[in-house]
Parts: C-alpha cells; structure tokens; sequence
C-alpha cells in the first residue's frame, strides 16, 4: 500500500538528542559515532526492481544509492538552509525504476532521469505538501492544504484539505477536489492520506485528530471518525492490501486499527510509542505489511520500529531502527520492498535496510554533509567514498577510532553487495571481535639534520591486541614496513612498550614523517604519531628515475599462456625511457620479459634491490600479466606458476603482502604502480564469487594496496577473451596509457604529464575505447594516493 506523509512546518527541539548522533550497529553491538555533519533523514524509498535506494534530506538533497554497487551514485537537488525547509525532502521512485521524484514542501514536483541525473521536468501545480500514487502507478495525487476565507467578517480564516490527480505520463491535471470530514485547527499542520489497492477509497486525517474515508472519484466524504482523543494532529494512515480495513496514529503514540468502510473499531493499541515531551505527535509511519496480517510503526521520538499483530493487537516484535535527533515532522521515513522482503528506514541521520522476515539489519548508508559517504553492514564491512570511512569513529576496547584504521581489514565492497543481496556474513569476522591496537609516538628524534640519512625512534605500547607491523611514511609514502612475521618483539618490562629505531634517508626541505602500527593479526592499525624533520643536506645530483618492467607470457601451465604482455611491457618501457629521459639525472628501465626473468624468486629479488633509492628519486613499477584473488588474496602469478590452487598460489605466486613490504620498504617517496593483468575470474554469480575470495575483489585488492604503500596504482583486470584479441598489437589498458605518457594525458598543456593526469587520462579513455571495440565498456581502477609527480615530458 502507498501512502503520503504531508507534513507543515512543525520542529520541536528535543532536549538531550545529538546534532551527530551515535548509531548503534545492532549485531555487532558496536557504537559507531558520526564525525562530520549529516543532514537528517526523512522519507526514503525503494526503485520497484530493488536496484536503488532513494533518501530525502532536511538539505532538501536526495540521495540516490545502487544497491548492487553498494554505493552512492547521484545526489538530486542542491543543498538548502534547514530554516527555509523545515521537512525534509519528499522522495519516490517512476513506476519503471526511470525517474526519481522529489518534493520540497509547498514547491513543484521535481523529476530526475536516474541514468544522466539531470531534472527533466516537473509536475503539478506549485503548493503541494505531498504526493502519492495511484495503485496502477500511472497517476498522481497531490494534496495540499488551501487556504479558506472566513464566512464572516467576525469568522477566523481557516483551510481544507484539497487533491489534485495527475496523468504520469502527460503531466496533465485530470481532476481535483477538496476532502471533507476534518475541521483544520492549525491550518493544515499534518495532512496524511492513503489510497486503497482497488483504488475505491482515500483515507486521510486531518489536524483536528479526525480520519475520513473519502470516494476516490468523487472525493465525496463515506465517513469519518474520532481517532484522537482531543484536536491533534493525525500524522499516519493506511490502508491494508485488501482494502478492508484501515490504520491510523492516535496522536498520543497509540494506534487504532478499523475495519472498512464501516469504520468499526478493531483494536486500539494504547502507548505503543512514547516521548519525552507529552504534547507532541510520537508516531510518523503506520503501514500494513503486504501480507495485511501486522501493522507496522515508528515512533518519532524513540525511533523503533514495532511490528503488531492485526488480529490480537499484540506486539510481534521491535526493533531500535534509529536514534533521536531533532524531533521534526517527517523526520523518519519507512517503505516496503515491491516484494514485500525488505524494509527501507530514514531516521536521524541514517537510511537502514532490513530483512523484514528476521528483524536484522543488513546495512546503514550515511551520505555526509560535503558528498562523502559510507555504507556499512552490521558486522562492520563496508564500502565508501574517498573520505567517508575518516568520518565514524567506533569504539574498541573502550576507545573511539576511525573507521578507517580497520581499512585493511573491512574494506570489502564485495561483501556488502553480498548483503545488501540477500546473501549472509555470519561466517566472517565482525569488528567486535578485533582487538585493540597499539599507542604509537616518536621519539628521540631530532627536529632538524644536515646528513642524508637519520634514525626515527618509534615507541609502539601494547594495548591489549598485541603488536604487529610497524610502517613509517615520509611525505605520504610508505618507506619502512616492519612485519611482525620474522621479527620478534620483547617489550619493556612493566611498561608494555617496545622500542623500534630506523635509519630514514630524507628528502631536502621539511619531512613529514607518520608512524603507524597494528594489532598482532594487523586487522587495525594504530593512531598515528607524526613529527616534522628538517634537512639541510643537498643531494650532488638531480632525481633518477628507476622502473622496473615486467611481462609473463609464457608460464610453465601452458594453459595460462598470454599474447601481448611482453610486447605491453615492452611499449611501456620504451615509452617511458622516451618521456622521461629529459627530466631527471639519469633513467633506469630495467625489463624481465622471458620465462626464466619472470619467476617468483628472480621478481622478488630485483624488486628488493630497489631498497638503495634515495628519497627524491622516483620508483615506477610495471606489470603485465595473470592476476587472481584467492582466500581473500590477490596475487599476481609469475611464469614458474603451474597449478592455480589456494595452496600452489601461496608458494608459487607474488601475494599482495609479499609485494606490499617490498614496495612499502623502498625509500623513493614517489612511486607509480602499474598493474595490466589478465583474469579468468571464478565462476558463478556475485554471492559466490565474493565467497570464494572472502570480498577480496581485484580492485579492493589495489585500493588496499594503494594506501597501505602510499602510491598511486593504474590497474586493469580485462576478461582472457579481450586478452586474446589485443588492440593494435597490444592489451587496450597499455595502449591507452602509453599514449598517455606520449602527451595526451597533458590536459593542461605544461609540456609535462603528472601521474594524476596520466591516472584521469587512462580513467576517462579506455571505458571509452573497450565500448567501441570488445561492446562493453572497461573500468580500469584508479587509487591515488602519495605526492603526484611529474613522469614524463611531452616531445
């Protein structure tokens, strides 16, 4: 059953109730506390197919999730002052999944095209407070209260609650008609109405603690009834699926419940929600559930969502869905899924999904005042924006840290597509079980040094979880990683301290350095402890550039045999050794192309000769070959591979963790990534795949990556059949990034291309090119992270 929550201006700040306030994320039974603005949520709303989710703000922005992607996409409408529009955003979706609809209060209906996100029309007349569908969707009904002069010149002015139905697709009125059976008090402070499922009835109720069933045709009154004990508002009504009876608040957090259209009285359910404040509207969603046997509300006030039993007018069950903000008229919002097994939730500043047969929560997505945002599942995964997991703290062992020190661990996009798909994560770890990492501060080291080199002192405490690696990045880059595995670490007795030193070469000028450290299993990491050193030494010579390049097309299973990684390899070198020569001291490619270069021991081997680089020099490394995640780990597979199982893998191949403390421990502070691989990928559908691989997707994998060494990365994952077939000779991903470095990538035209516009050159190009060429776009992935830096210069 649709139905409408219209709602004037009517806010009421409740004592004790936080701007940013803390969600509790139930089954891990975890605080998590908001650390930068969110707006209030209100009304939200499924797409018919379930793809997307849709969220209005009290910003009058409305937020538009992919729920396959678990991810937000588009946000509609610019953001507004809270004081202008009181009521947060009204949205819903085009029967077709097309279009999304907004609707600031008093103002026209808004219609975005979801695939551009550009507004391509509007609709009605400009005074609405709300809209509602008809049950075939193919019509409109707006409803708005109008104002209406007194009788007499001693008469007070008052209002009455007045539709209008609009054809969807035409956008023309059809017809429109006041409703009657309600005496406005405060001049239309609360306007809910329901259509019935055959499209017969109108159900409203009105400010003076009435509800009237009107003709949906005619809009001529069939009967009305006291559902209020004194003149207040009624803030929701519905109709069950059948039609035969009907729902609405009391005003004073009860619920009545009416058979129709007789209007008898089947249950009234006294105090199902309370507030703080007496004389206040306490419930703002009733609604049947599809099957009509249980009702369903939430309180406005105390933000639980309780499930009643129809025929008994007992309580089913209840869940804490959200917790208390500003107490605002259509502050919370609640809809079904089409098919009737998911709940969508709006409440303080989060929009919940629920699995509507068990109660639990399956995710929390929170779009953050300045675009940021995150989605979470209860367990502690999560995907987010480039920011959003710096702006939730959660507490662990009794103390708050940021989301993102877990990243390593519970970055896994994957897994909450898995969830939000109806697939289950009780087999993984949850966030409540990690343990608390270690405190982490620098010390005894000097403020300023005239040498190349000096030692940073690091003094890692344990704090309960033991203590793991120890990283240090100067100016963004990692440039020691100390593994736990092959280190042993003693610390002082009765202090639990263990004290680290590291010669550190440093750049000349200001060094930053950040010292982190993890828990023993490093599933999270530390605050950070930073400090600034000065260098005064002046290296004789100007920076080198060193690259190590790389392509397998031969292995020693001849069933992974590749075409073009050596010829890619080959471009790339030649190429940068042309661009880059002009630049620096001096430019050292260094290629491993045949089978007896490329295996695991010979790769791992050159890499760590890179360890003797010196701060300004710049590090890039290329690889194009077979790259798979298995058990949750990537690795990239070296010619000596011939068995593709989890435990061949383990020994055979280049793990992310292997190449992670390589990379990490060579001292250049500016280093580029280039990973050009082949993947078969598993098979079956998303839920298995992301099982299979523990949510550790090839492109988490390099964004994991990619923070963790404090580098950029340009990868691509193409399928074997784009392998096999090449671009001119060549894998398209390093067709398209060498003519990149040749000087396509140099938007700005300085005569030099920066890895971040080679980065947007390869990102905005080659989805571009495999349409045109394989029928189906590419998505290379990006993760910049370190100084962005000149590579090349154009000839």
């Amino acid at each position: 059953m649709r139905k409408l929550f219209i709602a004037l201006c009517c806010t009421v700040a409740l004592s004790g109730c936080s701007v940013t306030p803390e969600l509790r994320i139930k089954s891990a039974d975890l605080t998590m506390t908001i650390q930068q603005n969110v707006p209030r949520i209100g009304k939200v709303a499924f797409s018919p197919d379930r793809r997307f989710a849709l969220s209005g703000n009290a910003f009058q922005c409305a937020a538009l999730w992919d729920l396959s992607t678990a991810s937000l996409v588009k946000t509609f409408g610019e953001p507004q002052s809270r004081f202008k529009y009181p009521i947060p955003l009204l949205v819903d979706f085009s029967p077709d999944s097309q279009y999304a609809l907004t609707l600031k209060e008093g103002e026209k209906i808004d219609v975005w095209s979801i695939a551009s996100g550009v507004r391509e029309r509007v609709l009605g007349d400009k005074g609405p407070l709300g809209f509602v569908w008809s049950p075939d969707r193919q019509q409109l009904l707006t409803a708005e209260w109008r104002f209406s002069p007194p009788k007499s010149l001693l008469g007070d002015p008052g209002s009455h609650f007045f539709t209008t139905v609009w054809d969807w697709k035409s956008g023309n009125s059809m017809r429109g008609f006041p409703i009657n059976g309600h005496e406005s008090v405060f001049g239309g402070a609360v306007a809910p109405v329901a259509i019935s499922a055959d499209g017969q009835y109108i159900l409203t109720g009105g400010d003076d603690g009435t509800v009237a069933l009107s003709d949906f045709r005619t809009g001529q009154l069939v009967k009305s009834t006291k559902a209020a004990k004194s003149k207040r508002p009624i803030a929701a009504v519905d109709f069950s699926p059948d039609g035969k009876r009907a729902a609405a608040d009391d005003f004073n957090g009860g619920i009545r419940i009416w058979d129709v259209p007789s209007f008898s009285s089947v249950h009234h359910i006294e105090n199902a929600h309370s507030c703080a404040i007496s004389d206040t509207i306490k419930i703002s969603n009733v609604m049947f559930s599809p099957d009509g046997k249980f009702v369903l509300s939430l309180g406005l006030c105390d933000g639980i969502i309780k499930i009643w039993d129809v025929e008994t007018g007992a309580l089913s069950r209840s869940v804490e869905a959200h917790s208390c903000n500003y107490m605002i008229v259509g502050a919370h919002g609640l809809e079904f899924s089409k098919d009737g097994k998911y709940l969508i939730s709006g409440g303080d500043s989060s929009t919940r999904i629920w699995d509507y047969a068990t109660g639990e929560e399956i995710a929390t997505l929170l779009r953050f005042e300045d675009g940021e945002w995150l989605v979470m599942t209860p367990n502690g995964y999560y995907n987010a924006s480039e920011k959003g997991d710096q702006y939730l703290n959660v507490t662990v062992g009794g103390q708050p840290y940021s989301i993102a020190q877990l990243r390593e661990s519970f970055y896994r996009p994957d897994l909450v597509k898995v969830a939000l798909s109806g697939g289950s994560l009780k087999e993984f770890r949850r966030i409540a079980e990690i343990k608390q990492p270690p405190t982490v501060a620098i010390v005894d080291t000097p403020a300023s040094i005239g040498t190349l080199e000096t030692t940073v002192t690091v003094k890692v405490t344990d704090a309960g979880g033991g203590i793991g690696d120890v990283r240090l990045y100067l100016n963004g880059s990692a440039v020691v990683l100390d593994s736990s595995r092959g280190i042993t670490l003693t610390p002082t007795a009765g202090t639990g301290a263990v004290v680290k030193r590291y010669t550190v070469k440093l750049a000349q000028g200001t060094n930053s350095i950040r010292a982190i450290a993890f828990n023993a299993d490093n599933s999270m990491q530390s605050s950070d402890a930073t400090c600034q050193i000065v260098s005064t030494y002046k290296a004789p010579t100007r920076p080198s550039l060193h690259a190590l390049v790389i392509g397998v097309n031969q292995y020693k299973n001849p069933k992974l045999q590749l075409n073009y990684a050596v010829a890619d390899a080959q471009l790339f070198a030649d190429t940068l050794q042309q661009a880059a020569t002009p630049l620096f001291e001096q430019v050292k490619v260094t290629c491993l192309l045949t089978r007896e270069e490329t295996t695991q021991e010979n790769i791992l081997q050159t890499l760590r000769s890179y360890r003797e680089l010196n701060p300004d020099d710049l590090f890039v490394f290329y690889v194009a070959s077979h790259g798979t995640v298995d058990d949750g780990e990537y690795f990239l597979l070296s010619s000596n591979v011939g068995s593709t199982s989890t435990a061949k893998l383990k020994t055979d191949a280049i793990s992310q963790h292997a190449l992670k403390e390589i990379v990490a421990n060579i001292p250049a502070t500016k280093k580029l990534i280039v990973i050009d691989t082949c993947s078969a990928g598993h098979l079956g559908d998303a839920i298995q795949t992301a099982m299979l691989t523990r949510g550790m997707s090839e492109d988490t994998a390099i964004k994991v990556l990619s923070r963790a060494v404090g580098s950029t990365i340009l990868s691509a994952s193409t399928s074997v059949q784009e392998a096999l077939e090449g671009y001119q000779g060549h894998g398209l991903f390093t067709y398209v990034l060498t003519d990149g470095l040749k000087g396509k990538a140099d938007k700005g035209r300085t005569g030099f291309v920066k890895t971040t516009e080679l980065a947007d050159y390869v990102d905005n190009e080659v989805p571009l090119l495999a349409e045109r060429i394989f029928n189906r776009a590419q998505y290379p992935t990006i993760s910049i992270s370190g100084q962005a830096f000149p590579i090349g210069r154009v000839q």
